[in-house]
């Protein structure tokens, strides 16, 4: 591959550059693509920024390396994975412009206020919410919740739709301090609704952490946990002094209280356990374990053992890192372990929801008058339950639909 120096110059400039101990990646935060690189590429595009020749830059990664290099072939690579494409702000409607739009009111939250969220004192108190919330749910058997918790309003439908906002704001704000840990230190990131399975969740993009050390990564990936452990023991305490008459609660409020309790120990759980989906403790692992691509090489090592990889696969399976194949044979523990929890929480909370549920509405939609309240409740209901389940295979289609495109990493 040759390219113009000039061109190339500009190319490479657009380019992050970040070292980790003797990892090194490559990036372009503007298009969300980011990949790792050995010492000696870090070392070729640091030249050509610098304005080296592609003669030079290769001198230099050669004699890092130890070896001969060849640049031009590591340039193709670049090229490859659109590391040297052109700079979305040149292209208004293109897909790095659309993804890096600024939005105004998330913008201005300076990182140093956002810092006040995630320093010493502040993690302390989130580490003192969750003990807390654990200590109550071992040593007070009445705060524990169970599926009835959800039917605080006696009719099963009001309960749901009485739920959905609380579920939302939630929801939104684990979300949201998850962006405030990236923002703490320094880096934006895409809010989106998505999917998980047939989960229909909400999704902040923090993929430019992989341009800091290691050690910094944890405070993003640990925050919507420690959101949800902090209203946990919010919401025991409340009702702990219901209970033990320090103050005084109506009891419709203690009753929807145990509604919450339930809905942020199932978070908790899914986030502890749905390693298998790539939720926030499969970014932990990751980073904990020094793995690039944990998961894609724990599914081809099972395939692997289950069944017979294609060529391709086993090409991949071969060429991957060296971590990540030492750990793909106990991870896949992990994996069946997370497997069976979210099993356990469907079958103990998910399923006699669905059943009273079901049950109610066909009640409902049956022996009431079309129009009458009761029945335009239970059609409420019924839309948010389709919703529920249709959403995340229509939002497969469409986030399928962006990659093609390139409009969606």
């Amino acid at each position: 591959m040759t390219t113009a120096d000039g061109d190339l110059a500009v190319a490479a400039s657009r380019l992050v550059v970040a070292r980790d101990g003797d990892e090194c990646v490559l990036g372009r935060p503007d298009l969300g693509i980011f990949v790792q690189v050995p010492e000696p590429g870090a070392v070729f595009v640091e030249a050509l920024q610098a304005g080296v020749s592609v003669t030079g830059a290769t001198e230099r990664a050669s004699e890092v390396a130890g070896e001969p290099v060849d640049g031009e072939d590591f340039l193709a690579t670049l090229a490859e994975v659109g590391l040297l494409d052109a700079s979305p702000a040149a292209d208004a409607g293109s897909a790095g412009a659309r993804r890096t739009r600024e939005i105004r009111w998330i913008a201005g939250i300076s990182p140093r206020v956002a810092a006040r969220l995630f320093g010493r004192a502040a993690w302390s108190v989130y580490g003192t919410a969750a003990v807390v919330a654990v200590a109550l749910l071992v040593a007070r058997p009445e705060l524990r919740p169970t599926y009835e918790s959800f039917w605080f309003l006696g009719d099963p439908m009001a309960s749901v739709l009485a739920l959905i906002p609380a579920t939302i704001v939630l929801s939104c704000l684990h979300e949201a301090w998850h962006w405030l840990a990236g923002r703490a230190i320094g880096l934006p990131a895409v809010f989106r609704v998505s999917y998980r399975g047939i989960f229909l969740v909400f999704e902040t993009d923090l993929s430019q952490i992989v341009t800091v050390p290691r050690r910094r990564r944890y405070g993003p990936f640990f925050a919507g946990l420690a959101f949800d452990a902090t209203m946990l023991a919010v919401f025991l305490l409340l009702r702990l002094a219901d209970h033990r008459s320090w103050l005084s609660l109506p009891p419709l409020m203690d009753r929807f209280l145990g509604a919450l309790v339930l809905r942020q120990v199932f978070a908790i759980v899914w986030q502890l356990a749905a390693v298998f989906l790539r939720n926030d403790m499969y970014a932990v692992l990751t980073t904990a374990l020094r793995c690039t691509n944990m998961y894609r090489v724990n599914a081809l090592t099972i395939k692997d053992r289950l069944a017979r990889l294609t060529p391709d696969e086993a090409r991949e399976l071969a060429e991957a890192s060296d971590r990540d194949r030492a750990v793909a044979p106990w991870f896949a523990a992990i994996y069946l372990a997370g497997i069976v929890a979210m099993f356990w929480m469907f079958l103990v909370a998910g399923l006699p929801n669905m059943i009273v549920m079901v049950g109610w509405l066909a009640n409902s939609l049956g022996a009431h008058a079309a129009g009458s309240p009761a029945f335009w409740e239970a059609v409420a209901v019924a839309g948010y339950l389709v919703a529920t389940l249709a959403l995340p295979a229509v939002l497969a289609l469409r986030e399928r639909r962006l990659r093609q495109r390139g409009a969606l990493s």
